[in-house]
Protein backbone atom coordinates (compact mmCIF):
# COMPACT_ATOMS: atom_id res chain seq x y z
CA UNK A 1 0.00 0.00 0.00
CA UNK A 2 2.83 2.15 1.10
CA UNK A 3 4.59 1.82 -2.29
CA UNK A 4 1.39 2.29 -4.10
CA UNK A 5 0.63 5.49 -2.53
CA UNK A 6 4.58 6.65 -3.36
CA UNK A 7 3.98 5.39 -6.26
CA UNK A 8 0.69 8.17 -7.45
CA UNK A 9 2.24 10.76 -5.25
CA UNK A 10 2.52 13.04 -8.17
CA UNK A 11 -1.06 12.50 -8.76
CA UNK A 12 -2.20 13.74 -5.57
CA UNK A 13 0.19 16.96 -5.87
CA UNK A 14 -1.04 17.96 -9.07
CA UNK A 15 -4.63 18.26 -8.20
CA UNK A 16 -3.54 20.56 -5.09
CA UNK A 17 -1.63 22.43 -7.35
CA UNK A 18 -4.54 22.86 -10.11
CA UNK A 19 -6.79 23.83 -6.28
CA UNK A 20 -4.71 26.04 -5.75
CA UNK A 21 -4.18 27.52 -9.00
CA UNK A 22 -8.04 27.83 -9.52
CA UNK A 23 -8.47 29.72 -5.89
CA UNK A 24 -5.73 32.24 -7.08
CA UNK A 25 -7.11 32.93 -10.49
CA UNK A 26 -10.77 33.50 -9.04
CA UNK A 27 -9.18 35.96 -6.26
CA UNK A 28 -7.08 37.85 -8.89
CA UNK A 29 -10.19 38.06 -11.11
CA UNK A 30 -12.29 39.27 -8.17
CA UNK A 31 -9.79 42.35 -7.49
CA UNK A 32 -9.48 43.13 -11.20
CA UNK A 33 -13.30 43.13 -11.53
CA UNK A 34 -13.34 45.74 -8.60
CA UNK A 35 -11.09 47.95 -10.08
CA UNK A 36 -12.79 47.73 -13.36
CA UNK A 37 -16.16 48.87 -11.43
CA UNK A 38 -14.39 51.65 -9.60
CA UNK A 39 -12.97 53.05 -13.05
CA UNK A 40 -15.90 52.99 -14.43
CA UNK A 41 -17.72 54.36 -12.11
CA UNK A 42 -15.19 57.25 -12.13
CA UNK A 43 -15.46 57.85 -15.67
CA UNK A 44 -19.19 58.12 -15.61
CA UNK A 45 -21.07 61.28 -17.00
CA UNK A 46 -23.34 61.43 -13.73
CA UNK A 47 -21.43 63.76 -12.14
CA UNK A 48 -21.19 66.36 -15.23
CA UNK A 49 -24.83 65.83 -15.45
CA UNK A 50 -25.19 67.06 -12.23
CA UNK A 51 -22.96 69.68 -12.99
CA UNK A 52 -25.00 70.63 -15.47
CA UNK A 53 -28.17 70.87 -13.75
CA UNK A 54 -26.52 73.01 -10.94
CA UNK A 55 -25.25 75.28 -13.68
CA UNK A 56 -28.73 75.33 -15.25
CA UNK A 57 -30.38 76.19 -11.75
CA UNK A 58 -28.29 78.87 -10.92
CA UNK A 59 -28.17 80.30 -14.53
CA UNK A 60 -32.30 80.10 -14.41
CA UNK A 61 -32.26 81.97 -10.82
CA UNK A 62 -30.14 84.71 -12.09
CA UNK A 63 -32.43 85.19 -15.32
CA UNK A 64 -35.53 85.47 -12.95
CA UNK A 65 -34.00 87.57 -10.79
CA UNK A 66 -32.87 90.00 -13.72
CA UNK A 67 -36.62 90.09 -15.11
CA UNK A 68 -37.71 91.08 -11.58
CA UNK A 69 -35.27 93.67 -11.41
CA UNK A 70 -36.18 94.84 -14.77
CA UNK A 71 -40.10 94.84 -14.71
CA UNK A 72 -39.83 96.11 -11.20
CA UNK A 73 -42.42 93.19 -9.93
CA UNK A 74 -42.20 94.34 -6.50
CA UNK A 75 -42.54 98.14 -7.15
CA UNK A 76 -38.58 98.44 -5.71
CA UNK A 77 -38.29 101.32 -7.90
CA UNK A 78 -41.22 103.34 -8.28
CA UNK A 79 -41.09 105.70 -11.26
CA UNK A 80 -42.06 109.37 -10.68
CA UNK A 81 -45.61 110.94 -10.96
CA UNK A 82 -44.26 112.23 -14.43
CA UNK A 83 -42.85 109.50 -15.43
CA UNK A 84 -45.89 107.79 -14.53
CA UNK A 85 -47.94 109.82 -16.67
CA UNK A 86 -46.06 110.15 -19.63
CA UNK A 87 -45.91 106.07 -19.49
CA UNK A 88 -49.78 105.98 -18.90
CA UNK A 89 -49.81 108.44 -22.14
CA UNK A 90 -47.86 106.01 -24.16
CA UNK A 91 -49.80 102.83 -23.16
CA UNK A 92 -52.73 105.09 -24.39
CA UNK A 93 -51.42 106.01 -27.47
CA UNK A 94 -51.10 102.57 -28.78
CA UNK A 95 -54.51 101.89 -29.26
CA UNK A 96 -56.92 103.97 -30.93
CA UNK A 97 -60.66 105.04 -29.38
CA UNK A 98 -63.26 103.95 -31.80
CA UNK A 99 -63.14 102.93 -35.61
CA UNK A 100 -60.81 103.87 -38.67
CA UNK A 101 -62.50 106.89 -40.08
CA UNK A 102 -63.69 105.74 -43.75
CA UNK A 103 -62.88 108.11 -46.70
CA UNK A 104 -66.01 109.88 -46.54
CA UNK A 105 -66.66 110.56 -42.98
CA UNK A 106 -64.88 113.61 -41.17
CA UNK A 107 -61.56 113.36 -39.22
CA UNK A 108 -60.04 116.00 -36.61
CA UNK A 109 -57.71 117.76 -39.15
CA UNK A 110 -54.02 116.89 -37.96
CA UNK A 111 -51.94 119.96 -36.38
CA UNK A 112 -48.70 118.32 -37.75
CA UNK A 113 -46.43 120.63 -39.28
CA UNK A 114 -46.57 119.41 -42.33
CA UNK A 115 -47.71 119.47 -46.01
CA UNK A 116 -49.86 116.49 -47.75
CA UNK A 117 -48.10 116.43 -51.47
CA UNK A 118 -50.10 113.69 -53.09
CA UNK A 119 -50.68 110.44 -52.90
CA UNK A 120 -50.98 107.08 -54.23
CA UNK A 121 -53.88 104.43 -53.75
CA UNK A 122 -53.52 101.31 -54.16
CA UNK A 123 -54.76 97.81 -53.32
CA UNK A 124 -53.23 96.25 -51.07
CA UNK A 125 -53.59 99.06 -48.87
CA UNK A 126 -49.96 98.28 -47.70
CA UNK A 127 -48.96 99.66 -51.14
CA UNK A 128 -50.22 103.04 -50.94
CA UNK A 129 -48.05 105.65 -50.94
CA UNK A 130 -48.03 109.67 -49.88
CA UNK A 131 -45.41 112.28 -50.52
CA UNK A 132 -45.41 114.80 -47.53
CA UNK A 133 -42.97 117.69 -47.30
CA UNK A 134 -41.39 117.56 -43.49
CA UNK A 135 -39.46 120.69 -42.81
CA UNK A 136 -38.95 121.83 -46.72
CA UNK A 137 -38.30 117.81 -47.61
CA UNK A 138 -40.51 116.20 -49.74
CA UNK A 139 -40.79 112.57 -48.15
CA UNK A 140 -41.90 109.34 -48.97
CA UNK A 141 -44.03 107.31 -46.53
CA UNK A 142 -46.50 104.23 -46.51
CA UNK A 143 -48.60 103.08 -43.77
CA UNK A 144 -47.19 101.76 -40.28
CA UNK A 145 -44.43 104.58 -40.96
CA UNK A 146 -44.51 107.30 -37.91
CA UNK A 147 -44.04 111.54 -38.34
CA UNK A 148 -43.05 112.82 -35.24
CA UNK A 149 -43.99 109.70 -32.91
CA UNK A 150 -47.59 109.61 -34.69
CA UNK A 151 -48.37 106.71 -36.89
CA UNK A 152 -49.86 106.42 -39.95
CA UNK A 153 -52.73 104.06 -40.16
CA UNK A 154 -54.37 105.17 -43.41
CA UNK A 155 -54.32 106.76 -47.11
CA UNK A 156 -57.31 107.52 -48.36
CA UNK A 157 -58.95 108.88 -51.53
CA UNK A 158 -62.35 109.86 -51.72
CA UNK A 159 -64.20 112.31 -54.73
CA UNK A 160 -64.18 114.97 -52.15
CA UNK A 161 -60.05 114.54 -52.14
CA UNK A 162 -56.80 113.08 -50.43
CA UNK A 163 -55.85 112.23 -46.87
CA UNK A 164 -53.68 110.21 -44.53
CA UNK A 165 -54.99 109.11 -41.50
CA UNK A 166 -52.68 108.82 -38.33
CA UNK A 167 -52.67 108.57 -34.57
CA UNK A 168 -52.22 110.83 -31.57
CA UNK A 169 -52.55 109.92 -28.34
CA UNK A 170 -55.19 107.12 -29.02
CA UNK A 171 -57.41 109.71 -31.21
CA UNK A 172 -57.10 109.59 -35.50
CA UNK A 173 -56.23 112.98 -37.24
CA UNK A 174 -55.72 113.27 -40.30
CA UNK A 175 -53.59 115.72 -42.81
CA UNK A 176 -55.59 116.52 -45.85
CA UNK A 177 -54.31 117.09 -49.20
CA UNK A 178 -54.09 121.23 -50.12
CA UNK A 179 -56.44 123.47 -47.28
CA UNK A 180 -58.89 122.49 -44.81
CA UNK A 181 -62.08 122.78 -46.37
CA UNK A 182 -63.63 124.42 -43.44
CA UNK A 183 -64.85 127.46 -45.34
CA UNK A 184 -68.97 127.82 -46.88
CA UNK A 185 -69.88 125.33 -48.90
CA UNK A 186 -69.65 127.08 -52.93
CA UNK A 187 -72.68 128.73 -53.93
CA UNK A 188 -74.91 127.22 -56.34
CA UNK A 189 -74.50 128.05 -59.66
CA UNK A 190 -77.11 127.96 -62.27
CA UNK A 191 -77.12 125.15 -65.12
CA UNK A 192 -75.96 128.38 -67.49
CA UNK A 193 -73.06 129.19 -65.31
CA UNK A 194 -72.17 125.71 -64.72
CA UNK A 195 -72.07 125.17 -68.65
CA UNK A 196 -69.66 128.08 -68.79
CA UNK A 197 -67.22 127.59 -66.32
CA UNK A 198 -66.89 123.94 -67.84
CA UNK A 199 -66.28 125.40 -71.18
CA UNK A 200 -64.23 127.82 -70.16
CA UNK A 201 -62.21 125.38 -68.29
CA UNK A 202 -62.49 123.35 -71.73
CA UNK A 203 -61.00 126.26 -74.02
CA UNK A 204 -58.06 126.82 -71.17
CA UNK A 205 -57.08 123.05 -71.98
CA UNK A 206 -57.48 123.46 -75.66
CA UNK A 207 -55.80 126.73 -75.83
CA UNK A 208 -52.94 125.55 -73.90
CA UNK A 209 -52.70 121.93 -75.30
CA UNK A 210 -52.55 121.28 -79.17
CA UNK A 211 -51.92 117.74 -80.90
CA UNK A 212 -49.93 118.87 -83.94
CA UNK A 213 -50.05 115.13 -85.25
CA UNK A 214 -50.66 111.53 -83.72
CA UNK A 215 -49.18 111.23 -80.59
CA UNK A 216 -47.32 114.73 -80.42
CA UNK A 217 -48.58 117.29 -78.44
CA UNK A 218 -47.47 121.04 -77.74
CA UNK A 219 -48.20 122.02 -74.42
CA UNK A 220 -48.05 125.63 -73.21
CA UNK A 221 -45.38 126.31 -69.87
CA UNK A 222 -47.68 129.23 -68.19
CA UNK A 223 -50.75 126.78 -68.25
CA UNK A 224 -49.08 123.70 -67.05
CA UNK A 225 -47.35 125.49 -64.41
CA UNK A 226 -50.75 126.38 -63.02
CA UNK A 227 -52.07 123.18 -62.71
CA UNK A 228 -48.92 121.64 -61.30
CA UNK A 229 -48.97 124.66 -58.77
CA UNK A 230 -52.73 123.49 -57.56
CA UNK A 231 -52.14 119.91 -56.76
CA UNK A 232 -55.30 119.91 -55.14
CA UNK A 233 -57.52 120.41 -57.65
CA UNK A 234 -54.95 118.51 -60.04
CA UNK A 235 -55.01 115.17 -58.08
CA UNK A 236 -59.15 115.70 -58.17
CA UNK A 237 -59.08 115.37 -62.20
CA UNK A 238 -57.51 111.55 -61.59
CA UNK A 239 -55.86 109.01 -59.82
CA UNK A 240 -52.84 107.14 -60.15
CA UNK A 241 -52.14 103.79 -58.54
CA UNK A 242 -49.33 101.22 -58.81
CA UNK A 243 -49.78 98.44 -61.50
CA UNK A 244 -48.26 95.02 -60.85
CA UNK A 245 -47.80 92.17 -63.87
CA UNK A 246 -47.02 88.43 -62.52
CA UNK A 247 -46.24 90.44 -59.29
CA UNK A 248 -43.63 92.32 -60.47
CA UNK A 249 -43.87 96.14 -60.59
CA UNK A 250 -44.64 97.01 -64.54
CA UNK A 251 -45.21 100.95 -64.30
CA UNK A 252 -48.84 102.83 -62.86
CA UNK A 253 -52.36 102.57 -64.41
CA UNK A 254 -54.46 106.11 -64.29
CA UNK A 255 -58.01 106.03 -63.60
CA UNK A 256 -61.13 107.64 -63.42
CA UNK A 257 -59.92 110.30 -65.45
CA UNK A 258 -62.24 113.14 -65.95
CA UNK A 259 -63.30 113.96 -69.29
CA UNK A 260 -63.08 117.97 -68.63
CA UNK A 261 -59.40 117.35 -67.10
CA UNK A 262 -56.03 118.05 -68.61
CA UNK A 263 -54.67 114.36 -68.72
CA UNK A 264 -57.38 114.21 -71.25
CA UNK A 265 -56.89 116.51 -73.47
CA UNK A 266 -52.85 115.27 -73.10
CA UNK A 267 -53.72 112.17 -74.90
CA UNK A 268 -54.46 109.95 -71.69
CA UNK A 269 -57.10 107.58 -71.14
CA UNK A 270 -58.33 105.58 -68.41
CA UNK A 271 -57.02 102.65 -67.62
CA UNK A 272 -53.47 103.16 -69.33
CA UNK A 273 -50.71 102.04 -67.82
CA UNK A 274 -47.44 104.91 -67.42
CA UNK A 275 -44.86 102.19 -68.45
CA UNK A 276 -41.53 105.15 -69.14
CA UNK A 277 -40.88 108.42 -69.04
CA UNK A 278 -37.96 109.76 -71.04
CA UNK A 279 -36.47 106.20 -71.49
CA UNK A 280 -36.80 105.12 -67.46
CA UNK A 281 -38.87 103.04 -66.16
CA UNK A 282 -41.31 103.64 -64.04
CA UNK A 283 -40.91 101.08 -61.56
CA UNK A 284 -41.02 102.89 -57.95
CA UNK A 285 -43.20 105.19 -56.60
CA UNK A 286 -40.10 107.85 -56.61
CA UNK A 287 -39.75 107.57 -60.49
CA UNK A 288 -43.46 108.09 -60.75
CA UNK A 289 -43.42 111.47 -58.58
CA UNK A 290 -40.24 112.30 -60.33
CA UNK A 291 -42.17 112.81 -63.36
CA UNK A 292 -43.80 115.91 -61.62
CA UNK A 293 -40.46 117.48 -61.31
CA UNK A 294 -39.24 116.54 -64.93
CA UNK A 295 -42.75 118.30 -66.19
CA UNK A 296 -41.74 121.48 -63.86
CA UNK A 297 -38.10 121.58 -65.39
CA UNK A 298 -38.19 119.89 -68.95
CA UNK A 299 -39.04 121.38 -72.41
CA UNK A 300 -38.96 118.14 -73.98
CA UNK A 301 -40.85 114.41 -72.59
CA UNK A 302 -41.56 111.02 -74.32
CA UNK A 303 -44.05 108.72 -72.48
CA UNK A 304 -44.09 105.15 -73.24
CA UNK A 305 -47.76 103.93 -72.16
CA UNK A 306 -49.79 100.75 -72.46
CA UNK A 307 -52.98 100.66 -73.46
CA UNK A 308 -55.16 97.71 -74.22
CA UNK A 309 -51.89 95.59 -74.15
CA UNK A 310 -50.54 97.64 -76.99
CA UNK A 311 -47.42 100.05 -76.23
CA UNK A 312 -48.10 103.42 -77.42
CA UNK A 313 -45.80 106.70 -76.89
CA UNK A 314 -46.81 110.27 -76.89
CA UNK A 315 -43.68 113.05 -77.01
CA UNK A 316 -44.67 116.82 -75.22
CA UNK A 317 -43.21 119.91 -76.25
CA UNK A 318 -43.37 122.42 -73.85
CA UNK A 319 -43.12 126.36 -74.56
Amino acid sequence: MEAYLKRYLWVLHLGLIAVVAHSASQLVGHFVLQGAQQALIKNTKLPKKRLKRSKLNQTNRTRWANEIDQRNLFNANPPSPEEAKKQAGQEDGQKPVGQLPQPYEDCEESKLKVTLQVTMVAEPPSASYAMINVDGDDRIFRITDTIEDQEIVAIQWSGSGQRVVLTNQGQFECLNLGKKNTSKRPKRYTPAKKRKRKNSKNNKFKDGVKEVSPGRFEVDRAMLDEQLNDLDNLVRQARVIPHYKRGKPAGFKVVGIRSNSIFRHLGLKSGDVLKSVGGEELTSINKALGLFEKLKSSDNLNLDLERRGKVSSFEYNIK
